[in-house]
């Protein structure tokens, strides 16, 4: 496991991670409640946004302190870039995932995708980078893969929450209806889960490439540990609500699954002892 340091190399002022983070604790409670009041639906399109949105900032700050202001958004923009690339395809002719088709009532699309899609996939796998890395950086080789294998476990708690629960995609290939029960998977095609594990792998490869600290390995804050985790806790925590609400055990299962992992990376460097690092 990596050694904890006090070097920051792009050093994010306190305020401002605190500020993102806060408004990611409120964004998440809200849509909490949303699920309190109206059970799966949860607070609707824009809350599902907004979520994404605010996670990824997080997760942003956490880049940039870990690699740099402009290494950091390198990788934004090469996940959030190349994930868009990959639905755009999907959307015209199938590509990896199958012919998916967007709920038209999501905000704020661009190129025929909203834009939570590309979110969703830097909170996943930008977010997943960094645990992972946290965990296990000293096996180049291995982060990327890792990585991966996370997003996928992630891919069956978060797929029938976005296809069958809310119907924010569909896969007319497997059912017509907008919010589907069939399928492989809950609505979602077997090709479309594997295609998640490969986009994944593709996005990872290429952080490890770009975002990788390589001049000082050792230049990790406890802040750069526990945050991403922590995030992508909170997400896990939506989906579980999401899933239990829809009556979608099997994926509940994988969201409480997700919760132990990710609790426990927060609990590991949270706890006492060694020096505190921020």
């Amino acid at each position: 496991m990596k050694p904890l340091a006090s070097v920051k190399v792009g050093t994010a002022a306190d305020w401002h991670f605190w500020l993102a983070a806060g408004v990611f604790s409120v964004i998440v409670a809200g849509e909490l409640a949303g699920q309190a009041i109206g059970g799966a639906a949860g607070s609707s399109a824009w809350g599902w946004l907004a979520l994404l949105g605010a996670g990824g900032w997080v997760v942003g700050l956490v880049w940039r302190e870990r690699v740099g202001m402009g290494r950091a958004w390198s990788c934004c923009v090469w996940v959030m870039g190349m994930s868009l690339l990959a639905m755009r395809l999907a959307l015209r002719n199938g590509f990896l995932f199958g012919r998916i088709e967007f709920a038209g009532d999501q905000p704020l699309f661009f190129a025929q995708v909203p834009v939570s899609v590309p979110l969703l996939w830097w909170l996943v796998v930008g977010g997943g980078f960094l645990v992972v890395e946290g965990l296990w950086g000293e096996w180049r080789a291995g982060v990327s893969t890792l990585t991966a294998l996370v997003a996928a476990q992630m891919a069956l708690m978060i797929l029938p929450v976005v296809g069958n629960v809310r119907g924010y995609w569909r896969w007319p290939a497997v059912t017509t209806d907008p919010r589907p029960v069939g399928g492989a998977f809950l609505g979602v095609p077997l090709k479309a889960l594997a295609a998640w594990f490969i986009l994944s792998l593709v996005l990872a490869f290429g952080l490890v490439i770009m975002g990788d600290n390589w001049s000082s390995a050792e230049a990790r804050t406890r802040r750069q540990a526990w945050a991403p985790a922590a995030v992508l806790l909170a997400l896990t925590v939506v989906c579980f609500g999401a899933n239990l609400f829809g009556g979608l055990w099997l994926p509940a299962t994988f969201s409480a699954a997700n919760a132990v992992l990710f609790g426990a990376v927060v609990v590991w460097y949270l706890r006492d002892g060694g020096e505190w690092q921020p």
